[in-house]
């Protein structure tokens, strides 16, 4: 049996005064102290006497209770970094390029042992498939504004600016379109509590917080989104519309991309909020020096006027933005003084030596929290090749990541919807992709290509993927994949179109005649002779 030493707490100065005065009371309050801290657990960061952590007190609130009320500013706040931080705009934009990039493109890969049917047959239904969803992508945008690829960008840029994004599940075929299926994006400011409600109201279904409707089981059963943007003109009368999240087969009518980061969290957060205040400071403080250096280059002077003089104004350059006693800064100016007066000059020491060391310290922060290596976040490599490759490598694990959930979440989803709509007006036949959940994600299966990872050493990578092909670690469609982009199947047929053309146009050389010692006969193509010889 371990036995556990409890300290006397030690005493502090209130403890020695009521000692003095009253040792009894003094001795009680120690006896006091001595079991607060037996009833303290073994982890210095949960003590409430030590210093550091004695007046840290967080609240201790449910998830939605400690981000839905902040919802509102760190939604605007984290989209005015993102348009005015330099430094925010480009870890989003670095985030998306490397994740969508050009679009997330469908790859079919149908199970054929749970349908039965032959590989070539399958191949034959995946290349329908991809043409029938290609055809889908043109009219995809409910606003017929983005094609489908460019969706899938405003989807995943929208839940790292504001947390979270809706796509709704709409239809309506317009003259000429193939497909009525229709993918709204709604920003995350219309969906919240009908008639601005507080949050934990009762709806037709269960509680209602941040405008989800969850059951009793947290699970969500409708969304209710206003008619328009809270922020738009002349929005004081808005309109709620309840979406349910799914049909009456159980199928998704919306879909709601976010990152849950506690369980039971109803709303995501934005990417940027963790860091927000950072920049927000690290902004003021790099205008401040822009400011300042800006300044310096002009001419900067103080005008010192004797005190019995009368007032008179300086001679100089002003506009209706200064005041009275200010005088319009330019480059080569020249200000003219008054008899009396004396210009000192003034040395801002600008540009500042530690301005850029204190901003990269402070980027790499904001790297980690953001989970993007700060050779990334800042586009520039300056260590050494291993230290470079090691951040690429680190960067594409949290890309790869980012990736395939949102391939899951949005595309695959939007997949389905387009193959469902394809099979129940005829346009393909899939035997039993409504009777049978398995089937239907059978005919399903597909993989989505990204864009290729970024290489530092071409040469050296493309020797260690051809020994990975050769010792049977990798295929030919991964290395497509990982870093050339495309599809190894679509290459291929073309690779045979190309070396076709070359020799029809005398661009290849034949293989060289074997040699008589090794007993083979020699060609019997005169031209092949021919130019062999030559």
């Amino acid at each position: 049996m371990t036995r556990r030493t409890i300290e006397v707490a030690p005493q502090n100065i209130v403890d020695r005064v009521v000692s003095y005065f009253r040792p009894g009371a003094g001795l009680e309050r120690l006896e006091q102290r001595t079991r607060l801290n037996a009833l303290a657990g073994g982890y210095n960061g949960g003590r409430r006497e030590r210093r550091p952590t004695k007046r840290w007190r967080p609240a201790e609130g449910s998830p939605d209770a400690d981000t839905l009320p902040d919802l509102p500013d760190l939604r605007s706040r984290s989209r005015e970094l993102a348009r005015n931080m330099p430094i925010a705009a480009g870890a989003i934009a670095t985030a998306v390029t490397n994740v969508i990039g050009d679009g997330l493109a469908l790859q079919a890969s149908i199970d054929t042992d749970v349908l039965g049917i032959s590989d070539e047959q399958a191949d034959i239904y995946e290349r329908e498939q991809e043409r029938e969803f290609a055809l889908f992508c043109r009219s995809a945008d409910f606003t017929r504004v983005q094609c489908f690829d460019e969706l899938q960008e405003l989807a995943y840029r929208a839940t790292k600016e504001s947390g979270d994004v809706l796509v709704v599940r709409r239809f309506r075929k317009d003259p000429g379109d193939a497909y009525g299926t229709k993918l709204q994006i709604l920003e995350a400011d219309r969906l919240s509590n009908p008639e601005r409600r507080a949050d934990g109201v009762e709806g037709d279904a269960g509680r209602i917080a941040g405008g989800v409707e969850t059951d009793r089981h947290g699970v969500p059963v409708a969304y209710h989104v206003s008619d328009r943007h809270p922020g738009a003109e002349r929005a004081t009368s808005l309109k709620w519309e309840r979406i349910p999240a799914r049909d009456s087969d159980g199928r998704p009518l919306v879909l709601h991309l976010f990152d849950r980061m506690r369980p039971e969290l109803t709303r995501g957060a934005p990417w940027l909020s963790v860091v927000i205040e950072h920049l927000k400071q690290l902004g003021d403080y790099s205008d401040a020096e822009v400011t300042a250096a800006v300044t310096s280059g002009m001419i900067t002077v103080a005008i010192e006027t004797a005190a019995d003089e009368n007032d008179q104004p300086v001679v100089g350059e002003t506009d209706s933005s200064l005041a009275d006693n200010e005088v319009k800064l330019g480059n080569g100016a020249i200000i003219s003084l008054a008899p009396g007066e004396k210009a000192n000059l003034l040395n801002p020491s600008r540009p500042n030596a530690n301005f850029d060391p204190f901003v990269l310290a402070v980027f790499r922060q904001v790297g980690v929290a953001l989970e993007l290596p700060f050779e990334l976040l800042i586009k520039h490599f300056t260590a050494s090749y291993s230290a470079s490759r090691a951040a690429l490598e680190m960067g594409r694990a949290t890309f790869r990541k980012w990736r395939g959930r949102f391939a899951y979440r949005f595309c695959q989803e939007v997949y389905g919807w387009a193959m469902e709509e394809a099979v129940a007006s005829g346009r393909i036949n899939r035997p039993g992709f409504f009777a049978d959940p398995i089937v239907r994600a059978a005919w399903l299966g597909a993989e989505w290509i990204g864009p290729a990872t970024l290489s530092l050493n071409p040469k050296q990578e493309a020797e260690a993927d051809e020994i990975d092909m050769r010792n049977g670690a990798k295929t030919l469609e991964q290395v497509c994949i990982e870093r050339t982009g495309g599809e190894a199947e679509k290459k291929i047929p073309q690779r045979g179109k190309e070396e076709a053309m070359k020799r029809a146009n005398g661009l290849v050389p034949p293989p060289a005649a074997p040699s008589a010692a090794s007993g083979a006969h020699p060609p019997t193509d005169p031209d092949a002779k021919d130019e062999a010889d030559e």
